[in-house]
């Protein structure tokens, strides 16, 4: 992979912007089980008291730094994998939007993985398709 490669909006990555730099944010099975490791909170949990805005300043960029180093694993990209969370949080703090932003991003790709929208590598999951027809179903 190129260790250049932005986030693709399209793929359903999720991104943060710190300083002008792109930060994917990729919900890795890995990554996922870090967060609950390092907090001691489900994921449920975690995506839950994002949406509702009471994740903690430090909780906001353990997460965003699991998904980043995901994303930097991913892409080959080196200065992502190996990022840290003060720092992360840091950047966050400093960002247009800062920390309600960040956990707004955060908890979105929380609620998508919770809810079974990405498969174990990261990536999301493509959407359901049904056909409709006006023709009778066969039988019955």
């Amino acid at each position: 992979m190129d260790g250049n490669r932005a986030p693709v909006s399209d793929r359903g990555e999720a991104s943060l912007v710190f300083d002008g730099t792109v930060m994917g944010l990729r919900p890795s099975f890995e990554a996922l089980d870090a967060i609950e490791k390092t907090l001691g909170r489900g994921l449920v949990d975690l995506a839950g008291a994002a949406i509702r805005k009471e994740l903690s300043m430090s909780e906001t960029g353990q997460i965003a730094c699991e998904l980043i180093r995901a994303f930097g694993r991913e892409t080959e990209n080196d200065g992502a994998a190996r990022s840290n969370a003060p720092r992360v949080t840091k950047l966050i703090m400093a960002s247009d939007g800062g920390l309600l932003e960040a956990m707004k991003t955060v908890g979105g790709v929380l609620a998508i993985a919770v809810n079974g929208g990405y498969d174990t590598e990261g990536n999301l999951k493509p959407l359901a398709t049904t056909t409709t027809t006006d023709e009778a179903p066969a039988g019955g």
